[in-house]
């Protein structure tokens, strides 16, 4: 919750107001009230402890993407997923969003395929990678640096949203992630997902039906929780749960 109640915080400081909010779990919207505040030296340090360590736990994430973007011996698939090519096979390009999209494997081939695609991912160098990829392949493409926490997914935006091996985000995010997928989609768009299954060695992995509840008011078009080889574990078999949901 603290990243959620460090904007609460600091745009009430600016605004010399304060919220004071409930929380149910998971973590709904807020329901908050304004209340006068005065403004303390307390308060203010407050707010200052929880942006630094908000940026350092951005910034340790960070790094450690930039690692494995940068090491030519890590271990993943960089084809496009056999999941979004299935999924828009016979479908109109419109405007699409790849959320964690690493080196661009899979926002490259939407952008092949004529689709106006958006990148965002936390790690520059794989950004960096992923411009670098487009620019060779000759295609557009959209590339933003960010948290999924900061970067504004927008409401009615998006024909497409990919969602690949960030299961752990979609359980961590202080935000409502399942929320936020859901209304960026435009009516009629396409959300497709894919992740590790919860397992003994993968406790933020997607539990048995949990995206079938999460999005239980989409039109649920493929759905699967089987072992399969896992873009990010080439050559073994591992539990994989897929998903492609129309809004």
């Amino acid at each position: 919750m603290r990243d959620c109640l460090l904007v609460i915080l600091l745009k009430r400081v600016r605004e010399k107001r304060s919220l004071q909010c409930t929380y149910s779990e998971p973590f709904d919207q807020p329901q908050c009230h304004n209340r006068p505040m005065r403004i303390t030296p307390r308060l203010l340090l407050l707010a200052a402890a929880l942006a630094i360590a908000a940026a350092a736990q951005t910034t340790g994430a960070r790094d450690y993407w930039n690692k494995v973007f940068s090491n030519p011996g890590s271990e993943f698939n960089r084809a496009p997923s056999h999941l979004l090519e299935d999924a828009v096979r016979g479908r109109r390009p419109g405007t699409a969003v790849d959320l964690g999209m690493g080196e661009g494997r899979n926002a490259i081939f939407l952008a092949r395929q004529g689709w106006h695609v958006t990148g965002v991912d936390l790690s520059d160098v794989a950004v960096a990678q992923a411009k670098k990829r487009a620019a060779e392949a000759g295609v557009p493409l959209e590339s933003v640096v960010s948290d999924l926490n900061q970067y504004d997914f927008g409401r009615d935006r998006w024909d497409l949203v990919a969602l690949f091996y960030m299961h752990a985000w979609f359980h961590l995010s202080k935000l409502p992630s399942a929320r936020r997928l859901r209304d960026a989609l435009k009516p009629g768009g396409l959300l497709v997902i894919e992740g590790y299954g919860a397992g003994p060695d993968n406790g933020v992995g997607y539990q048995t039906n949990e995206l079938l509840r999460a999005f239980s008011d989409l039109k649920i078009l493929r759905y699967e929780d089987a072992a399969a080889e896992a873009d990010w574990a080439p050559g073994q078999k591992s539990r994989v749960v897929r998903l492609i949901a129309e809004k």
